[in-house]
């Protein structure tokens, strides 16, 4: 019995309509900051990321609506 010769797909971890790569520069303590989260979160590095950026922006969204 043979298996189909196929190629296992890549794992998509970003949402659909995530193909806009944004790069940031980091020290190094920030990197290291990151890294511990991404391992507690169980994310990859860019996941990590991107969820604090999102976070970020609600937080900052949130912080211009109280100052009107």
């Amino acid at each position: 019995m043979a298996t189909a010769n196929t190629i296992t797909p890549k794992p998509i971890y970003a949402p659909k309509g995530c193909n806009c790569p944004v790069m940031i520069h980091l020290t190094e303590s920030e990197r290291e900051a990151l890294k511990r989260i991404q391992e507690l979160e169980m994310r990859s590095m860019s996941a990590a990321g991107r969820m604090l950026l999102l976070r970020g922006i609600a937080e900052y969204d949130q912080d211009t609506l109280n100052a009107e």
